[in-house]
């Protein structure tokens, strides 16, 4: 029988299952992994059986944190009030600096390719970064102190494999794989990244109002960009940030489907497709492509 959720033991009850959560990986991955560097090692996680179960675990394990009115039972209600509360969705006027600033980089990529690899993935890096915090950080009226813990995880797990890369490049921006076959992609990934919606959930679509939008601040809209990128400078990528961004993008995207259920946030599920089947046929494909070297 467990403690109350509310009483001290409940709280070490859970820090006992995150313990032994992260003592299992960490064991898994010293005897499995010992002699390989970090972005190796990773790489040659990301194909076994285990990797995928510390993944699914962390979804059930991995509790929003609430520093008041913490239930069990609403765990649901925890995650949307700090989604929704959170400070990517209040941004402002800030808004048309990011988004600015985000374009203008995607253009001068375009334009410079690999010259500016460097300043490309410190951008995606920091992106990354900063999804994690100001999408699944909250203090609200309910909740207080809120965090999206499994969210937080998951996008710093790819921010880190975008700083490795960051480090250490291995993608090559000349976009010597742009082929007709990818159209669908490029056509999604502009669809996510222009968010043809207003916040109501009404098509808007005057592309200047990209501008006081909030697409480049929010994961599930700018990672279907980010995969596009790499799958179109394929095969000189890096195999692991791109497997690791693609399947944490997978699982997000499956979240995000559950909108359909709801008639008010349709929209929302529609938004969510390019995320979802640009970061599915990634991760397929990155198991097809040649390992990491």
């Amino acid at each position: 029988m467990l403690p109350p959720q509310s009483s001290p033991q409940c709280q070490l009850y859970h820090g006992n299952r995150l313990a032994n959560l992260f003592g299992l990986t960490r064991i898994f991955v010293i005897l499995h992994l010992q002699n390989l560097t970090q972005m190796e090692k990773l790489e040659k996680a990301s194909t076994k059986w285990w990797f995928f179960v510390i993944l699914l675990t962390a979804q059930s394990v991995l509790l929003p944190i609430v520093s008041r009115n913490f239930d069990s039972k609403n765990i649901q209600q925890m995650v949307y009030t700090t989604l929704s509360h959170a400070p990517q969705g209040h941004l402002g006027e800030l808004n048309i600096l990011f988004q600015s600033l985000s374009l203008l980089l995607f253009v001068l990529l375009f334009v410079f390719k690999n010259k500016i690899k460097t300043l490309f993935n410190g951008y995606v890096a920091l992106s990354y970064f900063a999804f994690a915090f100001i999408q699944n950080i909250a203090v609200t009226e309910r909740y207080g102190f809120s965090v999206v813990t499994v969210n937080l995880v998951m996008f710093l797990l790819v921010a880190y494999v975008w700083v490795r890369e960051t480090i250490n490049p291995k993608n090559h921006y000349d976009f010597g794989n742009l082929r007709w076959k990818y159209a669908w992609m490029i056509a999604f990934a502009l669809f996510a990244y222009l968010c043809p919606f207003t916040s109501q959930g009404t098509f808007d679509g005057n592309p200047l109002h990209f501008f006081y939008k909030n697409s480049v601040t929010a994961f599930c809209l700018t990672t279907p960009a980010f995969l596009t990128i790499l799958t179109l400078n394929i095969p000189k990528i890096n195999i692991v940030t791109y497997r690791i961004t693609a399947i944490i993008g997978t699982i997000m995207g499956i979240y995000n489907m559950f909108n359909f259920l709801n008639p008010h946030t349709v929209y929302v599920g529609i938004m969510h497709i390019p995320l979802l089947t640009i970061s599915l046929y990634c991760t397929i494909l990155s198991y097809r492509l040649p390992s990491h070297k």
